[in-house]
């Protein structure tokens, strides 16, 4: 049940009188409290229960006081709603005296109170993914790297007995391997919703090398070549995200790949925005196949979602910083997949 508490209620009747009413009509059955200052009513509040903090006409003092205390978690621990006073803060709601009617307090109230409790919820739904991006992908690491390295140990023994015993081992090494992708991908995504990164400027080039080293070698081992744009301008972005955005495009184009078949990476300016893109001479695909690829990332949880997880991560983080992602099908066969960055001034540089 929600307690609300009163300050300064001497200060002013009419306002008084009408919180009481509004209270009454928000939530209906909510004890009042009145309290001579922020103090009194520190103590006279019960940790983790419901509560809103009613300022009368209170001194500038007394507000910072109101908005400074917080709780154990660093958290607000109340919203607080002013009658009156000249001050204006984004951290609270202040009511001028044209306004103090029973009616229009109620939903002030109700509105304080559920803008309180969602921005806390925020918080701990932050600070969830900032557990699981730091330390339970950390935490997972180490048992992980104890199945390998006593994977590694076996594959030796059984080494002097039998090449084809040793190659019993193989399922061991792979399944870490997919395990260990499949956390650095989700830390990834969980750190970049929770910590955004300024975007800055980047060589386009450089990013785009860099994102292509990660599948060099399962582009090798597929006889797919990758071709880069012969210039590459200067973008404003996230340089690290980049680099995934290209690795998990490119990782999706040499997969569709058979050996003799070339990638390219390709980009061209629209104008609103630069558009960079990775085309493949794979099999086209449905309207129905194409829309699944670029899954929203929150949505994946649904039984009907998409089942890989680089493309919807490459559209998280584009999205991230203002742009779109997608593909296509090319004149004369495969796919194009594609992402967006905001335009900005650009130099083209030559491809390393």
């Amino acid at each position: 049940m929600l307690t609300a508490y009163l300050l300064f209620a001497e200060r002013n009747a009419t306002a008084t009188e009408a919180a009481q009413a509004g209270i009454s009509r928000a939530f209906p059955g909510a004890e009042v409290i009145t309290a001579s200052g922020v103090d009194e009513a520190v103590i006279l509040s019960v940790k983790g229960a419901q509560t809103l903090l009613i300022l009368v006409e209170p001194a500038l003092g007394e507000l910072e006081l109101a908005l400074k205390l917080s709780s154990e978690e660093g958290l607000a621990r109340w919203p607080v709603v002013c009658l009156g006073g000249s001050v204006h803060s984004q951290d609270l709601t202040v009511i001028p005296a044209e306004d103090w009617h029973p009616p229009l307090l109620a939903q002030v109230f109700s509105a304080a109170l559920q803008r309180h409790e969602l921005i806390r919820e925020n918080a701990r739904l932050r600070g969830d993914l900032l557990t699981f991006a730091r330390r339970i992908s950390h935490d997972l690491r180490t048992p992980l790297s104890g199945i390998f390295t006593t994977a590694e140990l076996l594959k030796e023994i059984l080494s002097d007995q039998s090449e084809e015993d040793a190659a019993l081992t193989t399922p061991l090494f792979d399944s870490t391997q997919a395990v260990l992708r499949l956390i650095e991908r989700t830390s990834q995504v969980a750190r970049a919703t929770v910590e955004p990164r300024p975007k800055e400027t980047a060589d386009m080039g450089q990013v785009a090398w860099a994102g292509r080293q990660a599948v060099e070698r399962q582009a090798m081992k597929a006889g797919v070549r990758l071709q880069e744009a012969e210039t590459w301008p200067h973008i404003q972005g996230v340089t690290a995200w980049l680099e995934i955005i290209w690795a998990n495009l490119l990782q999706q184009a040499v997969q569709r790949s058979i050996s003799g078949m070339t990638v390219e990476m390709q980009w061209k300016e629209l104008p609103a925005e630069y558009e960079f893109s990775v085309q493949d001479q794979g099999p086209e695909l449905k309207e129905e196949q194409r829309l699944g690829l670029f899954w929203p990332f929150e949505k994946l949880h649904q039984g009907h979602s998409a089942k890989n997880l680089e493309l919807p991560i490459a559209r998280r983080l584009v999205e991230l910083q203002g742009g779109r992602c997608g593909c296509e099908p090319v004149a004369g066969g495969g796919m194009r997949f594609f992402f967006t960055l905001p335009k900005e001034s650009a130099v083209l540089v030559a491809a390393a």
